[in-house]
């Protein structure tokens, strides 16, 4: 069989390597079927995706989206089916895990993928191929003359070592290196223990119940065979793991830093919560390669972060672990939103200050945009703070709330404020940056220094990603 995947990636900060759509390809082509990808990075004509298709020749069409992604998806989808109406199309990801209603109800859907796809998606392709019916696989809801048939989930697969290696051949994956300068992402393993109520893992979790266990760990071993044979093949200059949460089992990373440094040898980033990074932890980190640290402060407010966010962590532990870690010679990359439900100017400026208090290597700040199936998109909808215009990404400066406790202008305002604060952080470190806004800073100002790094950055956004690498 042949199968054709389609990712849209529309967004300036994604861009990357998508390890789901890795795993079903390299499951697929285990079981001697072909596959084939287009990743969308911008929209699309008509005429060039039907093209494409045309080319591929494809048997399924298999479409992976986000929530932000679907309406790109759906306008493909529905090109696809009118053109080639006899195609199956399944989709498949988080979006269409905890929205199938929305997603089989389109017209161009035969099917939704519900959960993790490996097997289902072979079973699938196995019998299109011969022909039996595909009414009754798990996982798998099929739209059939007016009638859907939702299929209960399967097990989750408890030993992901079963799976092979993700592909990384399907995509072009030499240009996705030189794009982020060498990084290859990886992942050890899935499923989150926490329960942050603005992320989609609490809810996939509960959809899981029953069915095995959520958080499940790669051996090391397999983990570092992986990496051993991308950066064989490819010019890999450092390692990124993708996990939730890297650093959630102490035991896991000690026998990690036994391997890694011997095997590999690169240096890493990966995910980390505050509550994990104990002196152990990040000594064993430092001690296995790593590089930088991506933790998420969310918000300098412990009320709002607390009780609204479900993120059980102080101010005093956000200190504590950036300034071990600072003081051990990792660099730490703080998560931070603004808009955030219930979120008064007072408490985003309790951010600005935390952060100006903890002072990461880098900053990043999101506006914050409810997710379909997380409590927090629940919230909204129930207090009424939804708003019709909806945003294809959170890293612009506007809201798709309205919020009674702050005002769209001063969301923006302190989106704004907390770009200052992050450029002037990065300016002031970067070797190559550093003089310059010294110098612009003599003779405009720091603000209007700022204010112009910020236009840069908008208007030329290849700048950022070239002088990354030079960096």
């Amino acid at each position: 069989m042949r199968v054709l995947f389609i990712y849209p990636d529309i967004t300036l900060y994604s861009r990357r390597y998508q390890q789901g759509v890795g795993y079903l390809s390299a499951v697929l082509k285990k079981a001697g079927h072909r596959t084939f990808l287009l990743h969308l990075q911008k929209d699309v004509s008509a005429k060039w995706l039907l093209g494409q298709v045309e080319r591929f020749n494809p048997d399924l069409i298999a479409i992976s989206t986000t929530t932000n992604q679907f309406p790109y998806a759906r306008k493909c989808a529905g090109w696809i089916k009118t053109a080639h109406p006899t195609t199956p199309t399944i989709y498949g990801g988080v979006h269409p895990t905890l929205q199938p209603d929305e997603v089989i109800s389109d017209p161009a859907t035969d099917m939704v993928c519900i959960g993790e796809g490996e097997y289902p998606l072979l079973e699938l392709v196995g019998r299109l191929e011969s022909g039996k019916d595909i009414l009754d696989i798990p996982g798998l809801w099929v739209k059939r003359d007016g009638q859907i048939y939702r299929n209960p989930r399967p097990p989750l697969l408890q030993d992901l070592d079963q799976l092979p290696f993700p592909d990384r051949e399907v995509f072009d994956f030499p240009l996705i290196l030189r794009r982020w300068s060498g990084v290859a992402d990886f992942i050890s393993g899935r499923g989150c223990p926490y329960n942050c109520t603005y992320c989609c893992s609490p809810s996939l979790r509960n959809l899981s119940a029953g069915l095995g266990k959520f958080i499940r760990r790669r051996s090391v071993v397999g983990v570092i065979a992986e990496i051993q044979q991308v950066v064989s093949h490819y010019k890999v200059k450092k390692i990124n793991f993708d996990d939730d949460t890297f650093t959630i089992d102490l035991n896991w990373i000690r026998e990690f830093r036994q391997l890694y440094p011997r095997e590999i040898g690169l240096p890493f980033n990966c995910n980390a919560r505050v509550e994990t990074l104990s002196r152990e932890m990040l000594t064993e980190l430092k001690a296995a390669g790593g590089d930088i640290l991506f933790i998420g402060v969310e918000s300098g407010s412990e009320w709002l972060r607390q009780e609204v966010l479900q993120r059980k962590m102080t101010n005093e532990q956000i200190v504590t672990a950036f300034a071990t870690a600072h003081e051990m010679g990792l660099k730490t990359f703080a998560y931070n939103m603004v808009g955030l439900p219930l979120e008064t100017p007072e408490m985003a400026e309790e951010t600005i200050a935390l952060n100006r208090q903890i002072n990461p290597t880098k900053i990043q700040i999101t506006t914050f945009y409810p997710y379909p199936g997380t409590e927090l998109y629940r919230l909204c909808q129930e207090r009424g703070y939804l708003s019709p215009e909806d945003k294809d990404s959170y890293f612009g400066e506007g809201s798709s709330l309205n919020l009674p406790t702050m005002s769209s202008r001063q969301i923006i305002g302190y989106h704004r404020a907390m770009w200052d604060l992050k450029l002037r952080r990065e300016l002031e470190s970067r070797r190559l940056l550093r003089p310059i806004f010294a110098v612009l800073k003599l003779l405009m100002g720091e603000r209007r220094a700022l204010r112009l790094g910020n236009l840069v950055r908008k208007r030329l956004p290849k700048l950022e990603w070239f002088l990354r690498g030079l960096d």
